[in-house]
């Protein structure tokens, strides 16, 4: 079901679940789509690819319009392909900008020049704004990542890895909490690095702060 599509849902049940209104159906909730247009394939660049705790595959795309898209390939579909390649896809999960890929999924890659690269998508420290956008910058590392444990409001302990980084227009922290912070374990102070998929938020005394996410991506530039 494509997004925008109006559809009508009978037979089922409104619940609140932390403050937000759900609807739940069961076996016999009925589904009426109205859709203008067939479901098209995906077709989105590789900007960065990494495996979680699980070895699943979590990609970072985007799509021609700049769109940044969250992928999980469970099924290994996309392990032969590489950063930069061209992918054209028929997910069997999509919501939003979440899309899964999996064994009945159809992955293939294709040739396109209409795509933005990682370059084109770039944003200068300067102009991020706290507002949980996803964000790439290029910047020079300043204080190497330092890792640490902090301990939650429910009593858990989770590991915190931070370093400071800047470009030619201003500074900014990027942090990674549990397994993403293992990605700023290879960094060094001095390094200029690329890095993809993070997401700007409000920090400590009102300043924003750039947080990993696990479908972030960090390349040193040579």
């Amino acid at each position: 079901i494509p997004s925008g599509t109006k559809a009508r849902l009978l037979g089922v049940k409104a619940k609140i679940n932390q403050q937000d209104l759900e609807i739940h159906g069961n076996e016999s909730t009925v589904l009426e789509i109205n859709a203008e247009k067939q479901v098209e394939p995906v077709i989105i660049r590789m900007l960065s690819s990494v495996k979680n705790e699980n070895g699943q595959r979590m990609i970072l795309g985007v799509n021609k319009e700049s769109q940044l898209f969250n992928i999980v390939d469970t099924s290994e579909s996309t392990k032969s392909f590489v950063l930069d390649d061209i992918l054209e896809c028929m997910p069997s999960k999509m919501y939003g900008n979440n899309i899964t890929i999996d064994a009945e999924s159809f992955v293939r890659k294709i040739d396109a020049d209409d795509l933005p690269s990682l370059v084109d998508l770039r944003t200068k420290i300067v102009n991020i704004k706290p507002d949980n956008n996803n964000y790439c910058v290029e910047a020079i590392i300043l204080k190497a990542p330092e890792r640490r444990n902090v301990q939650t409001k429910a009593g858990e302990t989770i590991t915190l890895s931070e370093m400071f980084v800047e470009d030619d227009t201003a500074q900014i922290w990027i942090k990674g909490w549990r397994n993403q912070a293992r990605l700023l374990d290879e960094c060094s102070i001095g390094e200029i690095i690329s890095v993809s998929g993070v997401v700007a938020k409000p920090g400590l005394e009102g300043r924003t702060e750039l947080f990993l996410t696990p479908y972030s991506g960090i390349k040193k530039k040579n």
